[in-house]
């Protein structure tokens, strides 16, 4: 088996593929995409935020509450008191037409407030948080003067405090929930679009050579078939390899700018993390290239490889939604799940977790599933029968 040859093979798909702009604008319309979503997104969301916070809260107070409770929710700008009877509360709330309402009943001297609203609608949420807001300022006031009265010093009335430190290494609720989702996101965009990188030239290496009848013209050469074989395979996950590359590089910028502006984030972006990350996509697009090509070869035209290559490719997909399961975690059944045990490694690796044990058996399986495909390959292509069934003649 000569390299030189294989290499030559490689040049001259990989020179083919730079020819075919179809092609190119698949694998590298995320530099242009991903810059233009992170700039929406983070402009979307400040207005949307913004827009959110200047909104005033129609509050509605019955006739028993106090009026220095009333006065504490006027203190609060955004909340706007308004006089309604309590059979029209529930009404006007899910019409919209009212955001909360409040009344007040006396037992033993103590005041007990209701707070009427619907969860389901953001406006009558935030009116509520607003509410317990001003109901805390009010609560402490009212204590304060109750215990000024009865001449308390303040001293025995702090006698007992508590103070919360957060332990937790991932911060906030909001950063941990933000980072597993980007741990899982990122890879996913990943892994599908590297693979959709390998569909994009697949076919066109098989079934694309026998419409062009230029097969005949490469078996005529003093190559073996298994050193074209094996040029085409790199061919094809090269350009996957490439797919994948050309999506970090264009999610780095928003990564960057989420740590950033997020410090309790709990992802490790470095290079030791990107090695890692196309270590585990290498199998998968060999697996992934070898299947595709070795179907293309059914089929007589480009079109029809495309369409077998589209139901292969929704057997690639469905491993990678398995991950988009919430909890989804690596178990004994899921390590042995190719493409969704990458997947998770991914996942883990994002978050700064490496588990050897773990990730050498995934390697492993995806790596014997690729030799399979690739021996299937092989087989297809030293079949006459399958290369040249399609042939005018």
């Amino acid at each position: 088996m000569s390299f030189q040859k294989i290499n030559l093979i490689w040049h001259k798909e990989i020179k083919s593929l730079f020819r075919d702009k179809k092609a190119l604008l698949t694998v590298f319309l995320p530099i242009l995409i991903y810059p233009i979503i992170m700039i929406f997104f983070i402009g979307f969301s400040t207005i949307v935020q913004s827009n959110l916070a200047e909104n005033i809260s129609i509050v509605a107070v019955g006739n028993t509450v106090k009026e220095s409770f009333i006065k504490t929710l006027k203190e609060d700008e955004k909340i706007k008191i308004v006089n309604l009877s309590s059979e029209e509360y529930a009404e006007e709330i899910n019409k919209e037409n009212l955001h909360a309402a409040i009344t007040m009943t006396l037992e033993d001297a103590v005041e007990i407030y209701t707070l009427h609203y619907n969860s389901t609608i953001e406006a009558s949420e935030r009116a509520a948080n607003r509410i317990r807001e001003s109901y805390r300022t009010y609560e402490e006031k009212v204590k304060e003067d109750i215990l000024y009265s009865r001449n308390i010093d303040k001293k025995i009335r702090d006698i007992v405090s508590i103070e919360i430190i957060e332990i937790s290494e991932a911060g906030d609720a909001s950063a941990r929930i933000l980072s597993m989702l980007l741990g899982t996101l990122v890879p996913f965009i990943l892994m599908v679009y590297s693979i959709i990188g390998t569909y994009t030239i697949a076919s066109d290496l098989s079934a694309g050579e026998k419409e062009r009848e230029t097969l005949e013209t490469i078996f005529s050469v003093p190559i073996k078939r298994l050193e074209i074989i094996i040029g085409k395979l790199f061919a094809c996950v090269t350009v996957g390899m490439i797919s994948g590359l050309v999506n970090i590089v264009s999610m780095f910028p928003l990564l960057y700018v989420l740590l950033n502006h997020i410090s309790d984030l709990n992802i490790s972006l470095s290079s030791g993390l990107f090695l890692f990350l196309f270590i585990m996509l290498l199998p998968v697009m060999m697996m992934a290239s070898a299947f595709l090509i070795g179907l293309g070869l059914f089929a007589k035209t480009y079109q029809e490889a495309q369409t077998y290559a589209s139901v292969l490719l929704m057997l690639f997909m469905f491993p990678c939604y398995i991950t988009l399961i919430p909890d989804i975690e690596i178990t004994n059944f899921t390590l042995f799940i190719p493409i969704t045990n990458a997947l998770l490694m991914m996942k883990e690796a994002f978050l700064g977790d490496y588990d050897l044990v773990n990730i050498g058996t995934t390697l492993l399986i995806n790596l014997a599933i690729s030799v399979v495909a690739m021996i299937t390959m092989n087989r297809l292509f030293k079949s006459d029968w399958v290369i040249f069934r399609g042939e005018k003649g």
